[in-house]
């Protein structure tokens, strides 16, 4: 995958310009181009950089929401949650949930029974992931560290783990395989017009500074909690169509919050929903999400005091007598949820995770809303309306409905898969850099190994987690991977999971990336400097860690 650039953007119309490259822009631009339309995306950050990075890595049906008679939401989500497993195997990982009920609880057992029935009823499982009721002697079990007081039991069922900035990823490498031209650090800082309709933007490269134009048939905005900020670019359009709420997460360790099963409760406080989850990483338990309105700014959302408290006090709840403080926060995220903005004033917890499309005066296409699970609906539906937009303004014809439900996304094909276990297989490479490559890359890993076939170098350790040379070469070269942080927060996941969020190997991965993208020893140094300060801003306590592989 080529970073195109802005004079090769400007040599061309597109039909489609998809602004945004979070999931939503993703999925889009995916669509758009399997249907045969020529495509451009555009992100003036990095890929899933935003809210498609900072999520609580789930593709789930939304179990809560049957409690507020959202039948239709969920069926589409539990369904689309089981068609992952088709599209993007590697990152879709089937866990045990256990939805507690204690005393006070408003589902009670026996309702809870009913709404996990529905939930099977849509998700299609098979047997092996229907769900069961324990009680709670059982329950205590399997989790003998749980708070027991008041606990009743708990309705177990399955939904899936998944790494949410390598989804987005994969899915936007399987928009460039269709033919999309695609760049990240390009921002859009206004528009082209032509006889009072959106005909383009104009576009600035972050990295270079040169500037330019992009021009398209149909504009589709997709830009998540910034949707409002480029709707806002149109003269005339100053309302607000979101509601963005913050979600905050804290990383501890197994040792210190001894959990086994992901497990959903309501906080003692306030009664929201709260999810402690054990990472795909054996040794670590994430434990998110607060949802609490958000009027701040919205490149700079990070893990405030009261939030990592807020989710200490569940933790401390969940588990009684860890007496866990912010010294034994690993990491913590924060990201924000595009809502859209409800005619009442319900809580935050109580805005509808439905999406909406809506055009504007000038003919600029939104999406806003919606949720991780369901995105690849949402970019069919708002790719559904730019065709009849398309037809209505050019009388474009014939264009093939969406097939995204039957392509796999880069890295989910079976056979590349088996290919690239088969190779991986027969090479001299610790097991746990092949589980590594197969578990983040899927087929894509086969890449890796020809490199290495290529030139044995690129199974170079790069220091430590499992890293070798070539991961950081298909990072630069298929992945468009242009940053220290780039590589390490949203390639190869080493910020979420890694104590020192991998900053004991940033020396070694700056020479190498350096070398593919002309970096000075000057640029390299404040490559490592920006993420080591992106680490520390999203770290508790600093110092206070034992930092450690």
């Amino acid at each position: 995958m080529e970073r195109t650039t802005i004079a090769q953007f400007a040599k061309e119309t597109y039909d489609i310009l998809v602004i945004g490259g979070g999931i939503t822009g993703a999925v889009t631009a995916r669509d758009a181009a399997l249907r045969g339309l020529k495509v451009a995306l555009v992100e003036k950050n990095d890929f899933a950089w935003g809210t498609s990075s900072r999520s609580t890595k789930l593709l789930h049906g939304g179990l809560r929401y049957l409690e507020s008679f959202e039948f239709r939401m969920v069926r589409e989500a539990c369904r689309e949650r089981e068609l992952m497993l088709k599209l993007a195997p590697h990152l879709s990982h089937p866990r045990p949930f256990m939805y507690l009920q204690y005393d006070g609880y408003p589902e009670g057992l026996l309702k809870l029974n009913l709404g996990l029935t529905f939930y099977d009823f849509f998700s299609g499982a098979p047997s092996i992931r229907r769900h069961k009721i324990f009680r709670s002697k059982k329950l205590r079990e399997m989790e003998p560290h749980l708070n027991a007081d008041g606990l009743k039991g708990c309705g177990y069922y399955y939904d899936f783990l998944t790494d949410d900035a390598r989804l987005t990823i994969e899915t936007i490498k399987g928009a460039a395989a269709g033919g999309a031209h695609i760049a990240n650090y390009a921002e859009v800082t206004g528009f082209t017009e032509n006889n009072g309709r959106i005909n383009g933007v104009e576009i600035k490269d972050v990295l270079s500074g040169e500037s330019g134009t992009i021009s398209a048939k149909q504009v589709i905005n997709t830009t998540g909690p910034w949707v409002d900020t480029i709707r806002h670019m149109e003269q005339g359009v100053g309302d607000k169509r979101l509601r963005p709420t913050k979600g905050v997460h804290i990383v501890l360790s197994k040792e210190d919050f001894p959990l086994n099963h992901a497990v959903f409760l309501r906080a003692p406080g306030d009664n929201r929903v709260v999810w402690p989850i054990p990472a795909l990483d054996g040794d670590l338990v994430y434990v998110g999400t607060t949802d609490t309105d958000y009027d701040g700014p919205l490149d700079d959302v990070t893990a405030t005091d009261e939030d990592i408290d807020y989710l200490l006090d569940v933790a401390n709840y969940t588990i009684p007598g860890r007496n866990l403080t912010r010294e034994h926060v690993i990491a913590t995220w924060a990201g924000l949820r595009p809502l859209i903005a409800p005619d009442d004033s319900r809580n935050a917890s109580a805005v509808s995770r439905e999406h909406e499309i809506f055009v504007s005066p000038k003919g600029l296409l939104t999406i806003g809303g919606g949720k991780l699970t369901t995105a690849r609906v949402m970019g069919l539906q708002v790719v559904d309306k730019a065709v009849e937009l398309l037809g209505q303004t050019f009388g474009m014809k014939d264009i093939p409905a969406s097939n995204t439900h039957e392509v796999p996304v880069s890295g989910g094909d079976a056979g590349q898969t088996y290919a690239a276990k088969s190779k991986l297989a027969s090479m001299n490479l610790p097991e746990a850099v092949k589980e590594r490559l197969l578990s983040l890359y899927g087929g894509n890993a086969r890449l890796m190994a020809e490199m290495i076939e290529n030139d044995p170098s690129c199974a170079d350790d790069m220091g430590g987690y499992d890293v070798i040379r070539a991961e950081v070469v298909y990072a630069v070269k298929y992945e468009m991977s242009r940053t220290i942080t780039d590589f390490f927060t949203r390639r190869a996941s080493l910020f979420y999971w890694r104590r020192d969020g991998g900053l004991s190997i940033t020396a070694s991965v700056a020479d190498e990336m350096a070398k593919h993208l002309g970096w000075s020893a000057e640029q390299a140094g404040e490559e490592i400097d920006n993420y080591s300060n992106w680490v520390a801003a999203n770290r508790c306590a600093p110092g206070t860690n034992d930092f450690a592989n």
